[in-house]
């Protein structure tokens, strides 16, 4: 009998707990990282209610495949919070990233100094994960599309004024007052080659989607009990959430969807079964 160490000799319900703490393991390169922030009511004593900043990112590889990276409380401004999650990437083996998306352009340098920093597309043009009227939601969404996909900001200043010509009273809720002047701040988006720019608007279309999913979420929710309640929940949903994106730009499975033809399939699946079965003990028979 093999003799068991003493990490095997410990109970299994503090195996499953010490593995269920345990930070996932991460790619070395990631293209690019991109930050968004959630913010959350947790209960304090005396049953007040307080506001918990969490920031979460997801990466984007080589490929064009996207992840959630992590989750980490935002107790404080400045490079502080950065170096942390440098800390916290580091320690699960990321060693390089291109590009780095957050609205805190300035302390974000300190992620990764070397790489380049953009604002998210949807904090640049004045728009939160709030509710708003459906109209207004379809120009936001279509003049982030349009921002995206542009070749320049000639392009994209274009494509915005055509756009919002036919948008009536809602004109003034769509972007900020500001747009064409933050426009500017993309020139370095629109710099990249096409592949790598098409990476980057992988990452913000990614983001966008997990955040408007998270954002719901959260306030079906309500109050979180504390901290690591909040941290997991969300950790939780944006894995969840991502799963669910993955599953559904999957291309469609090449088997037969009719009831007739899943009832065949099933038939020969059986056959070849027993045919297999026979010929192993056919041998076995004959001796």
């Amino acid at each position: 009998m093999t003799k068991l160490t003493e990490p095997q000799n410990k109970p299994k319900d503090t195996l499953d707990k010490l593995d269920g703490e345990r930070p996932t393991s991460l790619c070395l390169h990631y293209f690019s990282a991109h930050f968004e922030e959630q913010k959350l009511p947790v209960l304090v004593a005396g049953g007040g209610l307080a506001e918990l900043r969490l920031g979460w990112a997801v990466g984007v590889l080589a490929d064009g495949d996207c992840e959630p990276l992590g989750v980490w409380p935002r107790d404080g401004a400045g490079p502080g919070f950065w170096q942390g999650v440098w800390q916290d990437f580091d320690e699960r083996g990321v060693g390089k990233l291109s590009w780095v998306s957050s609205a805190d352009k300035e302390n974000a340098r300190a992620l990764y100094p070397i790489a380049k920093v953009l604002p998210p597309f949807r904090r640049i043009l004045g728009q939160q994960y709030v509710p708003v009227a459906y109209g207004v939601g379809v120009l936001r969404a279509e003049a982030r599309r349009l921002v995206r996909e542009a070749s320049g900001v000639r392009a994209a200043r274009f494509a915005l004024e055509l756009l919002l010509s036919g948008s009536g009273e809602g004109r003034d809720s769509v972007l900020s007052p500001d747009w064409p002047a933050v426009l500017e701040q993309f020139r370095p988006f629109y710099a990249l080659r096409p592949h790598r720019r098409a990476l980057v608007r992988e990452g913000d279309r990614r983001l966008e989607q997990l955040g408007g999913m998270l954002a719901r979420a959260v306030r079906r929710h309500g109050p979180f009990a504390d901290m690591g309640a909040a941290v997991s929940f969300v950790a939780w949903t944006l894995a969840r959430c991502q799963s669910r994106i993955e599953w559904a730009e999957l291309p469609p499975l090449p088997f037969p969807t009719h009831p007739v033809g899943r009832a065949v399939a099933r038939v020969a699946v059986r056959a070849a079964v027993r045919s297999e079965l026979a010929a192993c003990a056919a041998p076995a028979s004959s001796v």
